[in-house]
């Protein structure tokens, strides 16, 4: 998977030497919702991270090669509420760990349905990062920080543009990602660990730009 996302993102960069229709400017507000789940914990206290539903917003651009076909490479930088939840042989507790940011980045090779028109949807198919941003606060008494490794995988996507103009148009867009590296979250000052599954699900609405 790691070299598929070299490979796209090499796409990617040189697709403006081959554009021939346009470039879209795309900012956007997104809202993220985990659907993953935690497994393969190690023995002893069990510390469980919890994302909750977050948001933040998007930029990206997205090339043109045909009316048919684009390329569109975004990042976005959300927040979601990070709680864990630490299991031991006679105690369960929580701890609120405020907001945890993270930051999505995907290369997506896209289908315009239409090729004319003022309502174009579209379907779209490739890879993303997800950078998981380390969280450095106290979780228990012996824990002081979670480092996270960060999960790549295959993304879907599909949504709907509409043109108000020559220049300018909005679009509603879902990217999901069914199937992913797993992600390890091991806990400061313990042997403790954790395999995960983010699989996020991100909806976005915004304004796209054309030059």
């Amino acid at each position: 998977m790691y070299k598929l996302t070299i490979a796209l993102l090499a796409v990617l960069a040189a697709a403006p030497l081959v554009a021939q229709r346009r470039i879209d400017f795309l900012i956007d507000a997104e809202g993220a919702r985990r659907t993953g789940h935690n497994e393969s914990f190690t023995p002893g206290v069990r510390f469980d991270p919890e994302f909750g539903t977050g948001g933040g917003a998007g930029v990206g651009l997205n090339f043109f090669l045909s009316d048919h076909v684009s390329i569109e490479g975004k990042a976005a930088a959300l927040e979601s509420q990070l709680r864990v939840r630490i299991v031991g042989s006679d105690f369960i507790a929580t701890s609120d760990l405020g907001r945890a940011q993270i930051f999505p980045i995907s290369a997506i090779l896209q289908w315009h349905l239409s090729e004319h028109g003022t309502i174009r949807p579209y379907l779209g198919a490739g890879v993303a990062h997800v950078i998981l941003h380390d969280v450095n606060r106290s979780v228990s008494g012996s824990v002081t920080g979670i480092h996270f490794k960060d999960p790549t995988g295959l993304v879907v996507d599909g949504g709907l543009e509409i043109n108000l103009s020559k220049r300018f148009g909005i679009y509603g867009d879902a990217r999901y990602i069914p199937v992913e590296t797993k992600s390890t979250a091991s806990f400061v000052g313990t042997t403790s660990a954790v395999q995960m599954n983010v699989r996020p699900l991100i909806v976005s609405g915004g304004i796209a730009w054309r030059f």
